[in-house]
């Protein structure tokens, strides 16, 4: 892979790691930069459980980048393929059988990264601090004017 390959598939990692962190709210890094394994997911941070790899590419081939994350991830992860052509947004592909693990994670993520929120504070006393839940996939699906299916909670991954 030559020197303009690398650059290019460096910042489209950094990139995309920027989009999910706007996003999701997470700290993804590339990682490759900090874990160096062959196997090592394109990004890594807040989203354990989930092996992204990265194409910024005008034509993905979208089954082979699937089978490398496959074959790249743990048994216990989900593989995803996070793709943007030029002047194309971001998408992220994975198996529909693989979906509700990938929105496990999500929630388990979010969850994790919710900040505290203060309630009212107790007469003479300091202000109690509760844990907010992140909105459940149907009312995040309701505000986005999405249709709205029943879908079993399975436990994280």
């Amino acid at each position: 892979m030559g020197s303009m390959s690398k650059r290019k598939g460096a910042a489209g990692e950094r990139e995309a790691a920027a989009k999910l962190n706007e996003v999701l709210g997470t700290h993804l890094h590339r990682g490759r930069q900090y874990h160096g394994g062959p196997e090592s997911p394109d990004l890594a941070g807040d989203l354990p459980g989930l092996h992204l790899e990265v194409k910024r590419c005008e034509r993905l081939r979208l089954y082979e980048g699937l089978s490398q994350a496959r074959r790249d991830a743990a048994t216990d992860e989900v593989p995803a393929v996070m793709h943007r052509a030029n002047n194309k947004p971001w998408v992220i592909v994975v198996e529909v059988e693989l979906l509700i693990r990938l929105l496990d994670v999500v929630d388990a993520c979010r969850a994790r990264l919710q900040p505290a929120m203060p309630t009212e504070p107790e007469p003479g006393g300091a202000a109690v601090v509760e844990s907010v839940s992140p909105p459940s996939r149907e009312a995040t699906a309701d505000l986005r004017g999405g249709d709205i299916y029943a879908v079993p909670q399975m436990s994280a991954c």
